[in-house]
């Protein structure tokens, strides 16, 4: 059945080392993009990704995280988090920028997208910016953020997970095209 898992039971699970997945399946018309995890972005990418030690200690202690927000009210944060690391996330590698969120990987149009076309910002990853920045769930991103490792993320995020989320506070709100003085704007040929 199409929908997403309670924010609390979601986050319990991940805290637990535990991944909910969807039993349905896109239709032929939603191969390209769907809006909701089907079975297909659940099993193909996130097993494949949680068998990685690193990135498995992240989604745990971003559910132990998302638990915290839930009780503070920051829910929103965190989600813009999730979705521009674990969803829209590019990681650099030796051979160059790579895919490592499922809801890019999903899509074989926005996976060429994110890494060929010019037309989106690549910046690398400041937790405080990402928490700040809307994102659009009906196309593809504006802007994607890029992580040297899932060590670097891990190290990152936890400085956020760690604190007092009664206490983040971010009353700033950017749109995905915005480029701010401070970013670190990810460059690299494009070849078209």
């Amino acid at each position: 059945m199409p929908g997403l898992v309670p924010d609390e039971l979601f986050f319990e699970l991940l805290a637990n080392r535990k991944f909910p997945s969807t039993t349905f399946l896109r239709t032929p018309a939603q191969v390209d993009y769907i809006q909701e995890p089907d079975i297909f972005h659940d099993i193909f990418w996130y097993i494949p990704l949680l068998a990685h030690p690193v990135f498995a200690d992240y989604m745990q202690a971003y559910g132990r995280a998302g638990l915290k927000a839930i009780a503070a009210q920051h829910l929103e944060y965190l989600a813009r988090l999730y979705w521009y690391t674990v969803e829209f996330g590019l990681i650099q590698t030796p051979n160059g920028l790579q895919i490592y969120g499922a809801g890019i990987v999903s899509s074989k149009g926005e996976s060429v997208y994110c890494l060929e076309s010019s037309v989106p910002n690549r910046i690398w990853l400041d937790t405080t910016r990402v928490m700040k920045t809307e994102y659009i769930i009906d196309r593809y991103q504006d802007v994607y953020f890029v992580i040297e490792s899932f060590d670097d993320l891990l190290e990152k995020t936890n400085k956020v997970f760690e604190s007092d989320l009664t206490r983040l506070f971010l009353p700033e709100v950017l749109t995905p095209t915005d480029v701010l003085v401070s970013d670190r704007v990810y460059s690299h040929s494009i070849i078209n």
